[in-house]
């Protein structure tokens, strides 16, 4: 998997686990929530559209919810 990828999961599963944008930042090292913000988003919109999905991205959906994922 793409480098650029793991940091966007890595976002997407720490804002799935509750933390506040501004830790995700810290804890990623950015200067503020707005990169990961993005990041989420992007990941977010990947989930919701009807385009194939990495088995990457399909491991993490399940893990965080009980819905089908196709």
């Amino acid at each position: 998997m793409a480098k650029k990828l793991k940091r966007y999961y890595q976002a997407w599963e720490l804002r799935q686990q509750g933390k506040k944008l501004r830790e995700i930042a810290h804890l990623m090292g950015y200067k503020s929530g707005e990169s990961p913000g993005a990041m989420i988003r992007f990941i977010n919109f990947k989930i919701a559209s009807n385009y194939l999905k990495s088995n990457e991205l399909k491991k993490l959906v399940l893990k965080y919810s009980k819905e089908k994922i196709t």
